[in-house]
Formats: C-alpha cells, structure tokens, sequence
C-alpha cells in the first residue's frame, strides 16, 4: 500500500510521517511525501501512484488547492482513499464535492489520525479485493488492476480492454472475462462492459464516461444497468 502525505509544509508532512511509521506496522506499506506540485503534475500526468492520499487543502501560492487535487485523483483513481488533514475548520462543507473518507484538523490526537488512515486502508482493501485480472495480449500475459479498467469492448472475435493509460487487445469472449470482474463492472450491451467508477453521466440508450467515451446501452440490458448503477451510487 503507498500512502501519500501532501503539504507545502514539509515539517507538517515529517510529523505525519512519523506518527504513521510508529503506529502502523505493515512493513509493506510506503509513506512518501510529496509537495502539492509534484502531485498535481505527477496526476496530470498520468504518473501519481497511491492508495491512501493525505492532503492539507490550503496551500501557499498556488492556483489550486488540496480538493482540487483530491477531485482529479478521484476521476482517475477513483480506488484512491481521500483523507483531508487541515487547520481550516471552513472547508468543512466544500470538501463534499469529492469523495473522501476522513477530514481531519492537524490538531486531532495521534490515535485521530491513525483511525483515520486505517479506515482508509480498510475501505480500499474493500474495493480492490481480487482486483488484479490477467489476460493474453498480443502474445504478453498482462496483469492489470481492475480499478484501471474503464470499459471493455467486443468487436468480432476480438475483445478490447481500455484502461486509463491504454488499450489491451486479447482473444477472449466478454462473457468469461465478465465472470471475473468486480462489481463495479455492468453489462450495457451485448458488445459492452463499463466500469461504475467511471461513468460521468447518462440519457436515454447511451451512458458517458468521463474519459469522454460514449457508450451505447442496449435495450435488453437497460433495465438491469439502470438498477445496478442507482445501486452502486447509493452504496457510495
């Protein structure tokens, strides 16, 4: 697991840091620190790896702030667990426009802040379970995480597997690949699959994505597609 700790404060990052390192004990987790920059390019980028983020929302001299980054990691990594750690007591409402599982003042008790991060752990794990797929492309075994996956396309006998950094082509049918997928995923025509995480918006026989594809659904499955999105939604 990497946990990502976000401050222009570098001191603040360190005490984060340190609290964590004492505390929890999964020698397999990564604490990194990074500035508000290195993540908002790393993001933009398509480079920012993390589980866990943990970000101060104001910062210093610069046109965004710590919801803005936290937004832009929700749409591309939408697995990505929010924790905000903040002296601000005023961006309490705001923070509700993305999805989070902690806001915390920088003043909260170590045990606060611990509690915190374990249930960030813990509500990933929830989402991510058995979510590594493996296929044959191109004549390569790939194995992907499910959480990248965006949507998935037949087209004849062959079957594409678009995820956010690229497309996997592999000869299989949709139906024993849709055997092994998460919930998130949902049949919305004979010749599709689209990932819940990340749909934008929907009308009447298509549903958007927010990588700006547009995928038909069919009259077949749209019941059953329309029923599994409210659901999902309101599980959220």
């Amino acid at each position: 697991m990497i946990i990502v700790i976000c401050d222009d404060n570098i001191e603040e990052s360190e005490r984060i840091q340190d609290i964590l390192r004492r505390h929890i004990i999964d020698k397999k987790c990564e604490i990194r620190i990074k500035t508000p920059e290195d993540v908002y390019v790393a993001v933009e980028e398509d480079l920012f790896k993390c589980d866990i983020f943990i970000t101060e929302i104001n910062f210093m001299d610069k046109s965004y702030d710590g919801i803005k980054l936290a937004g832009m990691i929700n749409e591309k990594m939408p697995a990505c667990q929010i924790i905000y750690l903040t002296n601000e007591y005023t961006y309490a409402s705001l923070v509700y426009e993305t999805k989070h599982c902690y806001y915390l003042l920088k003043d909260s008790t170590e045990e606060m802040i611990v509690k915190a991060v374990k249930k960030g752990a813990e509500v990933y794990k929830n989402k991510t379970e058995n979510n590594i797929i493996d296929f044959l492309s191109n004549g390569h075994k790939v194995f992907i995480s499910q959480s990248e996956i965006v949507y998935l396309e037949r087209n004849d006998r062959l079957l594409n597997i678009h995820t956010l950094r690229r497309d996997y082509p592999c000869y299989s049918s949709l139906r024993k690949v849709e055997e092994r997928l998460m919930e998130s995923f949902v049949r919305c025509h004979g010749g599709y699959i689209v990932n819940l995480m990340y749909v934008a918006s929907m009308e009447p026989g298509e549903v958007h994505l927010k990588d700006g594809s547009s995928i038909p659904i069919g009259k077949r499955f749209c019941n059953d597609f329309m029923n599994k999105y409210i659901r999902f939604f309101e599980e959220e």
